[in-house]
């Protein structure tokens, strides 16, 4: 024990003078990440996600709204499940996008109280 209890203030020592390999880290992307979705009523949304998830540029395609390749930029948003991009900067016209796992919900509100929803799916 004696033994022990001599040695242990040396391995003390020595563990605080031990020192790690410096590391590096890659610089960070800016590459998004894209995927595609087939919505219902013939839709179809492109969704470009920026590499930290804050913001999403979107070519949307809803005929039964009469949106044809309509760029769409939306910043992220709080979400219960999932990832939620807003854009309201239109007092006019709100888009909400939702996704979770390969599905994706498109909702589009307007001023007057109209309101469209259309479910997503990747392609």
């Amino acid at each position: 024990m004696k033994k022990l209890l001599a040695v242990a203030p040396f391995a003390i020592v020595l563990a605080a003078c031990a020192t790690n390999a410096p590391t590096t880290t890659a610089p960070a992307t800016t590459q998004q990440v894209v995927q595609s979705f087939t919505c219902e009523d013939n839709g179809t949304i492109d969704a470009a996600y920026t590499a930290n998830g804050q913001a999403a540029n979107l070519n949307v395609t809803l005929p039964k709204v009469g949106l044809n390749n309509a760029k769409v930029s939306l910043t992220q948003a709080v979400s219960g499940s999932g990832a939620r991009y807003v854009n309201d900067v239109n007092p006019k016209t709100t888009y909400d996008w939702h996704t979770k796992a390969d599905f994706g919900v498109m909702t589009i509100s307007s001023d007057n109280g109209q309101k469209y929803s259309v479910n997503c799916d990747i392609k």
